[in-house]
């Protein structure tokens, strides 16, 4: 994910020096929702991180068994 992320930033750093502006490009392109861009990894990030936070509050929490945690 960062590394499709990376990639658009290096294609022109002035211009997506944030990742709104990078999601902004590719949506007024019309390629935001095309397969390997950066918004689509931007997607599968906040999924991950997402999904992280749950796990790590379930251990939190005091769930000891990791299957249960997931």
């Amino acid at each position: 994910s960062f590394q499709k992320i990376n990639q658009k930033f290096i294609t022109n750093k002035e211009e997506f020096d944030t990742l709104q502006k990078i999601v902004l490009h590719e949506v007024n392109a019309g390629v935001a929702q095309v397969r390997n861009s950066a918004t689509e990894a931007l997607l599968w990030l906040k999924r991950g991180l997402k999904f992280l936070k749950g796990f790590l509050t379930e251990v939190k929490n005091g769930e000891k068994n990791i299957q249960t945690a997931l």
